[in-house]
């Protein structure tokens, strides 16, 4: 039992997982903190409408961040500098400059984001403002960075941040199956019919498919099997042939919902979770045809 403890927790694993992770969320939280720039006076700041609404203020101490920096006359400035000091700070850590510090500040400007205005927010930034501070934990710096380039680092790193961020993925689809089961238009199926005519939601026109029999009770039937997969995901996760079996349908689940929802960037976000579902052999393999080729566009050139 110690043995098998140790192997989950503290086994080494390619670098390359985490690097993986740290580009894909250094980026996506670059963007994002560029989207909110053109809504910092009206999201952000007293001039818009959140001005300093006393509920807002309770909540968080009526401040920016955890260090409780107070609303101020310059209350504008403070918001540009916070989310472009964001910007940089995910850029660092998508390019492993200072890798760790990076994601911790690059955390610490999505908590401010929160904190200012909750509102405003959703799953996809919490999922962005988690992943930060799980790679803070993680030695994410160890491989394609700026810092590996300086410094010779390991590349068999510690598998406990990992086990973390897994963790929460599998907790992510379990809470969403279980939601799932206590809503009525899930049970009954009819919730695909009503995404795909609701306007806001809707990539497309689905009136022409509901009004076929045969198109309504597949639609019933892939809303029954989507939430008892949701449900199992962690299940699934613990046999390498479930798991990946589970991967593929969750890769075709979310790039469904690109093409047919409007859900902002929360597919991508999800389908950039995936590299630490994957085997870590996926990995010795991509670093070995990695250096194949390296090798092979060398020889071009000499």
């Amino acid at each position: 039992m110690l043995r098998d403890w140790h192997k989950l927790w503290f086994k080494l694993i390619d670098a390359r997982k985490y690097a993986t992770l740290r580009i894909l969320f250094g980026a996506l939280s670059a963007i994002y903190f560029t989207a909110f720039l053109p809504y910092v006076d009206s999201q952000f700041s007293q001039l818009g409408w959140l001005g300093d609404i006393q509920q807002i203020a309770n909540q968080n101490g009526g401040s920016w961040s955890v260090f409780f920096i107070p609303l101020t006359s310059h209350q504008t400035i403070i918001a540009y500098t916070f989310i472009c000091v964001g910007i940089i700070a995910a850029f660092l850590m998508m390019i492993g400059w200072h890798s760790r510090i990076s994601s911790f500040v690059t955390w610490l400007i999505w908590v401010s984001i929160w904190n200012r205005n909750p509102l405003l927010m959703d799953g996809d930034d919490a999922l962005l403002k988690i992943m930060c501070f799980y790679l803070m934990l993680a030695p994410c710096g160890n491989c394609w960075s700026v810092d590996a380039y300086l410094s010779k680092l390991k590349q068999n790193v510690a598998v406990w941040p990992l086990r973390l961020i897994q963790f929460q993925i599998a907790l992510v689809y379990f809470v969403s199956g279980w939601v799932k089961f206590h809503s009525l238009e899930w049970e009954n199926g009819t919730i695909m019919q009503y995404v795909l005519i609701h306007p806001e939601y809707s990539r497309w026109n689905g009136w022409f498919l509901i009004d076929h029999t045969l198109i309504k009770q597949m639609l019933a039937k892939l809303a029954w099997f989507i939430r008892y997969w949701e449900l199992f995901f962690p299940v699934l996760l613990l046999n390498r042939y479930t798991r990946r079996l589970s991967i593929l349908i969750g890769i075709l689940f979310h790039i469904g919902l690109l093409l047919t929802m409007h859900l902002r960037w929360f597919p991508i976000i999800m389908l950039a979770l995936y590299p630490a579902l994957l085997s870590n052999a996926f990995f010795i393999i991509l670093r070995r045809k990695w250096s194949i080729n390296s090798f092979k566009l060398l020889g071009y050139f000499y």
